[in-house]
């Protein structure tokens, strides 16, 4: 069957139209695409809390006595090494009794005649000195070597998960390290030192404490308000109860 010339010519206008509506139809439909907006997963908020947590250091040299010298004055000295995540404090406490007080032990009311005293000087592992006590005769000293250390960040961690958030808050950690000499001397008179060469050494008790931020997160529940107990940390809030995970680790001795 032979068309004629006018038929070939709809036909030839039909199939443009088909084709010109094809390509309208995909690009129509690439241009939607492209304006729909992506949706995001919803992150999850994890708030930063703390507990307050101490241990005690021990010194290298744990022989707490301490002998008079006809020359010169007796000495201890002691070092220990504080390595400490989020550290808040230091503290370096003595107690001393000379036992062998006085001129008279027995009599009460000249016993502090030619009482000894023991000086504490504490340096850090530079040798600046960071703190000196005294304690004639009998008593107890604490002397804060370190004090009031900053706290991390407490913002809000925003967070896929708990592991994210846990790796986040690790982030923050403040890194602790310095080692301290605790050095003791005795000063005593003339007699004093005589008698002690034959009563033997004075002791006294040393006890090193420090203090350190342990900090745990819990999520934040949309719309939840926090129940405002506890003492306001120096930054942040100390806001929710739920405990997810412990985050600080104890220090090496």
């Amino acid at each position: 069957m032979t068309l004629k010339k006018s038929d070939k010519i709809i036909a030839i206008i039909g199939v443009i139209i088909l084709i010109v509506a094809a390509v309208g139809i995909y690009l129509y439909a690439g241009v939607e695409e492209e304006d729909k907006i992506p949706i995001e997963e919803e992150k999850t908020f994890f708030e930063i809390q703390y507990e307050e947590r101490s241990m005690a250091a021990m010194p290298d040299d744990q022989d707490y006595t301490i002998k008079a010298k006809i020359l010169g004055s007796g000495t201890y000295e002691g070092m220990v090494e504080i390595i400490q995540q989020n550290l808040k404090s230091v503290d370096v406490f003595v107690d001393y009794s000379d036992n062998k007080v006085g001129f008279f032990p027995i009599l009460k009311i000249i016993r502090s005649i030619g009482a000894d005293t023991i000086t504490i000087t504490v340096y850090d592992s530079q040798e600046n000195e960071v703190g000196r006590e005294k304690i004639k005769g009998s008593g107890n000293v604490t002397i804060p070597i370190k004090s009031d250390a900053s706290m991390i960040s407490m913002e809000p961690i925003e967070a896929d998960d708990l592991l994210e958030a846990t790796t986040i808050l690790e982030e923050r950690y403040i890194d602790y390290t310095e080692t301290y000499t605790i050095h003791i001397s005795l000063k005593t008179g003339l007699w004093g030192k005589i008698r002690e060469r034959f009563m033997g050494k004075d002791s006294f008790q040393l006890e090193i404490t420090y203090n350190y931020y342990d900090y745990y997160i819990i999520e934040k529940i949309p719309g939840e308000e926090s129940d405002g107990d506890g003492d306001l940390p120096p930054t942040g809030e100390n806001q929710g109860s739920q405990t997810w995970s412990p985050m600080a680790y104890p220090g090496k001795n």
